[in-house]
């Protein structure tokens, strides 16, 4: 018998109905970020282990049936996924309203044009720091140059571009003001984000480099006046600004400081076939046995709606209980 009816959306039992997902494609990267990844970097699956390009789309599908109406492919680094513009294309064809990526930029100067042939409509983009020695420094080696050459290659073909920026008080909270400087200048919106205790790196990072959101605005208001704008919920969790006259728009993520639970609409899929229910708790649901061992697809549908109807928690638990983030790897979920 069904817990929860099927007519009803995807949602769980606190009232969130879920539109949102973020899709892993690999655990692969070919940088090293210090919040992200431990200098050696993060175990790897073996390729069995994957969901193969035609069950992900199975799994894509299904979840644009549940309602999901807005999908970001993630990884670790999703422009080493060799099926990637596949997958976007075919994500297109389904009609989901707003296709998007994270990527480090390093492969966008070759890739920007056919993501945006294959039907892309958003592109985040990492950059921590406009120092070249300091970008080095906190990605273990990126060359700040090669990412700002496939920005702008992006910005010719793709038409919302955001640069992600993960706050870390004594390498990069000064540069806000710059970061921000450089957005409007070329074109960009911009987000600051908390860095969040996943994995050993995250931990470290959390501990050792933590600043809030509400120090960078600080620093932001020195500078510049602040409007405060509205935003959709299938955008993400960030609190928007822009700079009255600019057409810019600066987000402020603060899952440490500022909770935004109450309005998750997300989910997460790995690149193993793991549902994941929330960023910062490891509960899960693994997809991908229940794919090959032939489970009909509204089977699938109704199995997926009720493990995330009961299971998706009320919230993350990074301050009162650490620990059970710790073994998610940032890498493997895309954040």
């Amino acid at each position: 018998m069904s817990v929860v009816p099927d007519t009803l959306p995807l949602g769980d039992r606190f009232g969130r109905h879920i539109t949102y997902l973020r899709v892993s494609l690999t655990e692969h990267c070919n940088l090293r970020c210090q919040y992200c990844s431990p200098a050696e970097g993060t175990p790897r699956f073996t390729r069995a282990d994957h969901l193969r390009p035609a069950e992900l789309d199975t799994l894509l599908s299904l979840f644009h049936t549940l309602g999901i109406r807005h999908m970001r492919f993630t990884g670790g680094e999703p422009l080493l996924y060799p099926w990637l513009l596949d997958r976007v294309a075919h994500v297109r064809a389904l009609g989901v309203a707003k296709v998007s990526l994270s990527t480090n930029g390093y492969l966008l100067d070759r890739l920007a044009r056919p993501l945006a042939d294959a039907g892309l409509h958003r592109l985040n983009v990492s950059l921590d720091s406009l120092d070249p020695a300091r970008f080095a420094d906190i990605t273990r080696g990126g060359d700040l140059e090669r990412v700002k050459r496939g920005l702008f290659a992006a910005r010719a073909v793709i038409p919302a571009i955001k640069l992600n920026v993960v706050l870390l008080r004594d390498k990069n909270l000064a540069e806000v003001p710059a970061l921000v400087e450089f957005a409007r200048a070329e074109g960009f919106d911009i987000q600051f984000i908390e860095t969040m205790p996943l994995g050993v790196a995250g931990s470290d990072s959390r501990n050792t480099a933590y600043a809030s959101v509400e120090e960078a605005r600080a620093l932001l208001a020195g500078h510049t006046e602040l409007q405060a704008i509205a935003g959709s919920g299938d955008e993400g969790p960030a609190r928007r600004f822009t700079i009255p006259g600019s057409g810019m728009r600066i987000g402020f993520i603060s899952p440490i400081s500022e909770n935004f639970c109450a309005g998750c609409n997300r989910l997460r899929l790995t690149a193993t076939g793991r549902l994941v229910y929330c960023l910062g708790q490891s509960d899960s649901v693994d997809l991908l046995p229940l794919l090959r061992e032939g489970r009909g697809l509204e089977d699938l549908a109704r199995f997926i709606r009720q493990k995330v109807w009961l299971e998706k928690p009320e919230r993350h638990t990074f301050n009162d209980d650490p620990e059970r983030a710790a073994p998610v790897y940032m890498m493997r979920l895309g954040g």
